[in-house]
């Protein structure tokens, strides 16, 4: 099984910004009245765009209090950025993919949010392509956000290898007729329907041609 391209999640897979964006999310809410718990996160917004998953929150409110509470949360992570790190591991990763496999980036966050955040994390590093919130118009579980993605990188969705940290993100590229390796790391939720499961990025690996190896233990 060979790829030609990798496209990562950005929250959660590439840098550590749950916990910034469950704060921002939690504070946001609270002017409208509502309690945002870590499990409400997890369940509707985790690894989904703003609207989605505040859609599924406010339900009905959603047109009238949205706009305003989605503004909220933005300028409260725009102010916490500098807080936000790159994971060892998916440094790691990336210093071993092969210079002939394409490396991109599929995420439910705003572009100026990713862009101000790598300058800072991996100053210097370019990515094949970015798919930010702004270049579809189904978040993920829809398989568009991926399928946009492979677009990007010139690749044939076949040939792209997903690393994903949600359950919305596995399924959207599962139905982009995608490879999947969920990402758990031991912190949020299982991910039983990914292709190849790992704990660390440290258990992947890309050989020149493309070819992926995930450690024994890992292939659950």
């Amino acid at each position: 099984m060979r790829f030609s391209a990798v496209l990562f999640d950005f929250d959660g897979v590439l840098v550590d910004s749950e916990p910034v964006r469950f704060a921002a999310g939690a504070s946001a809410l609270a002017t409208v009245g509502i309690e945002l718990t870590w499990e409400m996160f997890l369940r509707y917004w985790f690894g989904r765009t703003d609207r989605a998953g505040l859609g599924d929150i406010l339900g009905t409110r959603f047109a009238e209090e949205g706009p305003a509470v989605v503004a909220h949360r933005n300028a409260i992570v725009a102010e916490r950025l500098d807080e936000i790190s790159l994971f060892p591991d998916a440094e790691r990763f990336i210093a071993r993919v092969p210079s002939k496999i394409k490396i991109g980036i599929v995420t439910g966050s705003r572009r100026i949010e990713v862009d101000a955040i790598l300058r800072r994390v991996l100053p210097g590093r370019s990515f094949a392509s970015i798919t930010s919130a702004e270049d579809y118009t189904q978040p993920k579980p829809d398989p568009g956000p991926f399928l946009a993605g492979a677009r990007a990188v010139q690749s044939t969705p076949s040939a792209c290898l997903v690393l994903e940290d949600s359950p919305a993100g596995i399924i959207a590229a599962q139905r982009a007729g995608m490879r999947t390796v969920g990402v758990e790391r031991g912190r949020f939720i299982p991910l039983p329907d990914a292709t190849w499961r790992v704990a660390s990025l440290d258990e992947l690996t890309v050989s020149p041609d493309g070819e992926i190896r995930v450690a024994a233990a890992s292939q659950r």
